[in-house]
């Protein structure tokens, strides 16, 4: 065991003790200067402090060495001297353990104290080694996150706008990862598709699903053309990715989906809602609201899923909002639901642009309560 003391009375008293027990103590004069010594690496687990336990004035020495223990996490033993008018010590060590001894000492009470402190030396340094190492293992976490997040963004589509229609959108997850999705793009002129979808349950899982879901929707949404089939085709996806869980754990492996194709020639949106909350249609013009609302059971919970399509005519100038339920829905336990007010704040500022429409939405949500879910929002307009 590596001991290290000041040349002191007391001290040099007590390392005659410990020489007997064939035991070694170093005194230091200089512990500012001697701080090589205390290295952090394993000799730390063999490392113990004897120090006296009352302070003289001018004792800058001893003063180092405490602080030293106390950065190291160093075990200290202290000494002292039984008298009549014994005083209170000063105040004692608050980051590393200690134990008190007087002196003289019994040779088998210094041992019995050595061996806990060395015990106690050994399980400090081993919680130390670990702390390091989940430190290590949450900023490798950390980073790895953050690329994580940052493909995430790098994969929402870009806003389109030209003389027939206007479409953006806003993510803002709840954590490092998002369960959110949204996707659109232009088919061919005058024809458009776009979807969201709402992982159920958080954690990376969702994020893992939500990203195997967006390299489907390219290719998918230009070759089959119809929200029904391109329902058929998620359900299926999901129930191979599900295939093998535990049927509790299935429930994570399910979303929400608000699917829908624009004729901006003709004029009319084709949808199927499953399990989503009401997305919302405004004509400034003649005032009407639709809420565009759920039909269908979300997708990967059953083997066939219902699904009913929906088909409407739109007016020019018409706008919409579709959004996730982290807009609406307030953390427990109130639990509001908050979509009869989105519905009024869509309306009000529907002559708002868009992106100041988005931004206005997402003001009231943060104003209202704590947010504990993703949000994702898709605002448009069609002329």
């Amino acid at each position: 065991m590596n001991i290290y003391s000041l040349d002191t009375p007391a001290c040099k008293e007590f390392s005659l003790l410990l020489k007997k027990m064939n035991m070694t103590v170093t005194f230091l004069d200089n512990p500012d200067e001697q701080k090589y010594l205390f290295q952090e690496s394993t000799d730390l687990m063999q490392t113990l402090f004897i120090l006296p336990l009352h302070i003289s004035k001018d004792s800058w020495q001893q003063t180092a060495l405490v602080a030293i223990a106390e950065s190291l996490e160093i075990p200290i033993l202290f000494i002292y001297k039984r008298t009549k008018e014994m005083k209170n010590p000063p105040a004692l060590p608050k980051r590393t353990f200690y134990l008190t001894i007087p002196i003289p000492s019994d040779p088998v009470e210094v041992s019995i104290k050595l061996n806990s402190l060395k015990n106690i030396s050994m399980h400090l340094f081993s919680f130390k080694m670990k702390g390091q190492e989940l430190e290590k293992i949450n900023q490798k976490s950390a980073s790895s996150l953050r690329i994580a997040r940052e493909f995430q963004d790098f994969c929402l589509p870009t806003p389109i706008e030209n003389n027939q229609i206007e479409i953006t959108g806003l993510s803002q997850p709840s954590g490092e990862l998002s369960g959110d999705l949204f996707y659109w793009t232009e088919l061919s002129e005058g024809k458009y598709a776009f979807i969201m979808t709402d992982m159920y349950g958080k954690g990376i899982h969702t994020a893992l699903i939500q990203m195997s879901i967006r390299t489907l929707m390219p290719e998918l949404i230009k070759r089959v053309r119809d929200p029904i089939a391109i329902t058929k085709e998620l359900n299926k996806h999901m129930k191979g990715l599900s295939q093998g869980m535990h049927m509790a754990d299935t429930i994570n492996a399910c979303f929400s989906a608000f699917i829908a194709y624009i004729n901006t020639k003709d004029r009319f949106i084709e949808y199927v809602n499953c399990g989503h909350f009401p997305a919302l249609f405004h004509s400034p013009d003649t005032n009407l609201t639709l809420r565009l609302s759920e039909e269908g059971a979300p997708i990967g919970l059953i083997p066939n899923i219902p699904i009913k399509k929906v088909v409407f005519h739109y007016e020019p100038g018409s706008r919409f909002i579709i959004y996730s339920d982290g807009l609406c829905k307030t953390p427990s336990p109130s639990g509001t639901d908050r979509s009869e007010g989105i519905e009024k704040e869509f309306i009000d500022n529907a002559h708002l642009s868009t992106h100041d429409l988005l931004q206005e939405l997402l003001l009231s949500r943060m104003r209202h309560s704590e947010i504990d879910d993703d949000i994702s929002i898709i605002a448009g307009t069609l002329f």
